[in-house]
């Protein structure tokens, strides 16, 4: 068959390749969280996401020496406070916090060549703001 070809003998325009990795990635999410009513107007929420994945390339050429790349195992942590005051029915204002780190695989910088890893490995995101709902 040529390029492109299908076994009734037309072409095909496009298609999927679900064959590119040499063994299955697996990523594994898991989160937890809290929220507490500090009082009637006011709410905390508390945050936790982890993301792992394995090593999917064959032979795994992960190690410091033979540098990372972003088929190696690697994980993401990630951790945010967050407030709420609700000023009234329909106006609020919020300001959280956001913390994560990342390492192995998920710390290299694509699509830069195997080894190449962020400049920092870990992040802090505040945010602030007002919203007015209708």
């Amino acid at each position: 068959m040529g390029v492109g070809a299908t076994a009734q003998g037309g072409y095909l325009l496009s298609g999927v390749e679900n064959n590119n990795l040499d063994s299955d990635k697996i990523v594994k999410v898991y989160w937890a969280g809290v929220k507490y009513a500090v009082d009637s107007q006011t709410d905390l929420t508390w945050s936790y996401y982890r993301v792992t994945q394995n090593d999917f390339r064959i032979p795994p050429e992960c190690s410091s020496t033979a540098g990372f790349r972003s088929s190696c195992a690697g994980a993401l942590d990630e951790v945010s406070l967050y407030v709420d005051h609700h000023f009234s029915k329909r106006f609020d204002g919020y300001a959280g916090i956001a913390y994560s780190d990342v390492s192995g695989g998920l710390a290299i910088a694509i699509p830069h060549k195997p080894g190449v890893p962020y400049y920092y490995n870990n992040n802090i995101a505040p945010t602030i703001g007002i919203r007015y709902a209708f």
